[in-house]
């Protein structure tokens, strides 16, 4: 979909949608069931710069990394969560997985 100068891909628009309803839940302080509302913001918005900065990620590796690290903000705090996040991503560009 391009909106003026600006091409966002159907992932985009999903990570950008999931931001503002995570916001509007996080601003009303309505409660997501298990998981912590602000580690998931946190993991979205981390998602969305990556993927919007590299765009020729390849999606099968990408949506496993994602659904992994989402999962994770169930058991672990969202400081390890992050460094998961962005070591996983690290190794996966480096092994030319990504």
């Amino acid at each position: 979909m391009y909106l003026g100068p600006f091409f966002f891909d159907t992932k985009e628009i999903f990570l950008i949608l999931a931001t503002i309803l995570l916001s509007v839940a996080l601003v009303f302080g309505l409660p997501i069931a298990w998981f912590d509302t602000t580690s998931l913001l946190t993991i979205v918005i981390l998602m969305l710069i990556t993927k919007g900065l590299l765009p020729a990620i390849h999606n099968e590796a990408f949506f496993i990394l994602a659904i992994v690290t989402i999962f994770l903000t169930v058991y672990l705090p969202s400081w390890q969560v992050v460094l998961f996040y962005l070591l996983s991503f690290l190794f996966f560009r480096l092994l030319r997985v990504i």
